[in-house]
């Protein structure tokens, strides 16, 4: 997620350079062949041009209030992990007077955050911006690890190694840990360490976990509609293409003949506007690929372990993350 207060142009200029480049290009050649091969026809009204720009205006909006929505239902999804999580904790530790059996389900709740995190951070081609540029940006990190080296890495930041030869080879991990809950909890019970109500509570909320889990994989697993998101991207492309046409008459008639030569700035200018409303919707539709202006998970997970940990009773927390070039990831 991106925290800065403004962007830097070097920022712009890594999203929009692909953009400017073409809509230069463009309406380059658009008033040459107008003025010097006295290609006059190729002189369009910018009525019908400003109807489609109109028209792509709407649906672009359209498209970028439902990508907006899975990025801010993902961060609401998120927020309910962490609520539920300090439940979990502060209902174990007051319900159980023995705080190795606390401290155990504790840890293996935060293994399984982590371990969420790290799978809804695989890539999934078809749910990815072909483009990719804001993944590049952000750079490779050890988010993107091999997911196998990742697992192990968190379980063994937890001292959970023991589920390695467990939860290796299944497909959803964190699912399984969950289970591993279930039953931590189950046993409890029977022992007579948890009582009935207890019991119930605490098993709520690993439903409520099962549930949030499964919200974050509707929004990984299901792109925004196809058709939305390629009909907007080939709309723009074709206002972009038609937008000098449509500007050489009048900026010709209203400044006079060298006036012609504004066609160039004002269409690279609307002609950015547009590409980067059209691009805004297209990366952030999937708020869990890493990207700069996804939901800051590894954050939220470091949160919710200094919490988990000042509730056990723990002195050395880790520290909260920072942001790297205004970047919380």
């Amino acid at each position: 997620m991106y925290v800065g207060k403004e962007f830097r142009l070097i920022i712009l200029w890594h999203f929009a350079r692909r953009n400017f480049i073409e809509s230069l290009l463009i309406s380059t050649l658009a008033v040459v062949l107008y003025r010097f091969a006295g290609m006059r026809w190729i002189a369009i009204p910018f009525l019908p041009v400003g109807t489609i720009g109109t028209a792509v205006a709407f649906f672009v909006g359209f498209k970028n209030n439902q990508a907006f929505d899975r990025l801010w239902e993902a961060r609401r999804l998120w927020g309910g992990i962490t609520n539920a999580s300090r439940s979990f904790v502060a209902h174990l530790k007051a319900s159980l007077p023995d705080s190795d059996e606390v401290r155990e389900a504790a840890y293996r709740h935060l293994a399984f955050i982590n371990i969420l995190r790290l799978q809804l951070r695989r890539t999934i081609p078809w749910a990815t911006s072909k483009q990719n540029l804001h993944k590049t940006f952000a750079g490779e990190r050890h988010e993107l690890e091999e997911f196998g080296k990742g697992l192990e890495r968190i379980l063994a930041e937890h001292g959970k190694l023991l589920y390695i030869n467990r939860l290796k080879s299944l497909n959803n991990p964190a699912c399984m840990l969950l289970k591993v809950h279930a039953e931590h909890l189950a046993q409890l019970k029977r022992e007579g360490a948890l009582d009935p109500f207890e019991h119930i509570e605490l098993m709520r909320l690993v439903t409520e976990f099962h549930n949030l889990q499964g919200g974050c994989e509707r929004i990984k697993s299901t792109p925004l509609f196809r058709q939305y998101s390629i009909a907007s991207h080939i709309f723009v492309h074709i206002f972009i293409l038609l937008l000098p046409f449509g500007l050489l008459k009048d900026l010709s008639a209203v400044v006079g003949g060298p006036g012609v030569w504004l066609t160039i700035p004002f269409s690279v200018l609307i002609s950015w506007v547009f590409y980067t409303m059209e691009q805004t919707g297209e990366f952030s539709e999937n708020p869990f690929d890493n990207a700069v202006n996804d939901t800051p998970i590894s954050t939220i997970c470091r949160n919710i372990e200094i919490d988990v940990r000042e509730i056990l009773g723990e002195d050395k927390l880790p520290p909260k993350l920072q942001p790297e070039n205004d970047v919380l990831l």
